[in-house]
């Protein structure tokens, strides 16, 4: 550990005034006889983008093989929960939008399901990177590797891992529910509230030292995003000078995508049934902008926070050393 510190924090020539690099005085073969004519090769020299991405890719799956409990873990707590969710709600989206307590436990059964797979991916992510620091600060600083590289091999895992959790969530919520949307689009719901969540956890874990840290910031991840997604409270009795916050939560344009596909269309209820859905929509601000609109948000918000974390741990890790 010495040695490494060394080697990372004091500068070549301070090294070489202090004797740390003797002159070598063996009596050694000229390099053409040991049979070495190109021994002289620069050292310099990096590796292309695409094999540090192959190698950094390599060994993420390499470290998924080696340490599964977290894994496991992490999937039964995901079909643990969504069983639940599913019982407690079952068959509730196949219930009349005409009655008021049917759609109000509908719009509940909404909102836990997107909660639910928000919490179950950005939790893990948020602790993931502080974890993974120590590692990644030794091999940027010693120029294994870039930011840029670094961050696009763990895209690739997080987001193939973040897809099962999200499928093994929906074929769970969706058919024990009932719910009345596509099934497809029950899944880009989840998948684009899980990335938008996981990307805003990985730009404060890029700011995080210490895993016990991450942990504590948890709740400022989730408790804003609940606070001005328009369920609790009606955004129009938010106070004006914060009101603005909920255009930077990802919940807010994952509830209100939900809430239109699942209840844009109740005409087969009735005259009832289309009023409660209309106030329900109204209530929640749901058709405030086109449906368009919230998907290329939720896009563009998952790519702002990622591009952001990626400079920010840049940043951080050069002021470390």
């Amino acid at each position: 550990d010495h040695m490494i510190l060394v080697a990372q924090t004091v500068e070549e020539t301070k090294l070489e005034a202090d004797g740390f690099f003797p002159a070598d005085t063996r009596d050694l073969p000229p390099v053409e006889k040991i049979g070495k004519s190109d021994a002289t090769v620069d050292n310099t020299e990096r590796v292309s983008k695409t094999t540090e991405l192959k190698l950094l890719f390599e060994r993420e799956m390499l470290n998924l093989k080696r340490d599964t409990v977290p894994l496991y873990i992490r999937f039964g707590i995901t079909i643990f929960l969504n069983i639940l969710y599913g019982l407690i709600f079952q068959g509730i989206g196949s219930k009349s939008t005409a009655d008021s307590i049917a759609i109000n436990s509908r719009f509940g059964a909404l909102i836990m399901s997107i909660l639910s797979v928000m919490f179950g991916t950005a939790q893990p992510a948020l602790i993931a990177l502080p974890s993974e620091r120590p590692v990644f600060l030794r091999e940027y600083y010693t120029n294994h590797y870039s930011v840029y590289t670094y961050f696009v091999s763990r895209f690739a895992v997080e987001a193939a891992i973040t897809f099962a959790q999200v499928m093994v969530q929906a074929v769970l919520t969706y058919f024990l529910m009932e719910l009345t949307m596509k099934f497809y689009t029950l899944v880009l719901i989840l998948y684009a509230i899980a990335m938008a969540s996981t990307a805003v956890a990985i730009l404060m874990g890029a700011f995080v030292e210490d895993v016990a840290v991450a942990q504590e910031l948890m709740p400022l991840l989730f408790v804003p995003q609940m606070l001005f997604a328009g369920f609790f409270i009606a955004t129009d009795l938010l106070p004006d000078y914060i009101r603005w916050a909920q255009y930077l939560c990802s919940l807010t344009y994952a509830i209100r995508l939900a809430l239109v596909y699942e209840f844009d269309d109740c005409s087969d209820d009735g005259p009832d049934g289309i009023e409660n859905c209309e106030n329900l929509l109204d209530y929640t601000k749901a058709k405030e902008l086109d449906i368009y609109v919230y998907w290329a948000i939720l896009i563009a918000l998952f790519a702002v926070f990622r591009v952001l974390a990626m400079f920010s741990l840049a940043k951080n890790a050069s002021k470390f050393y």
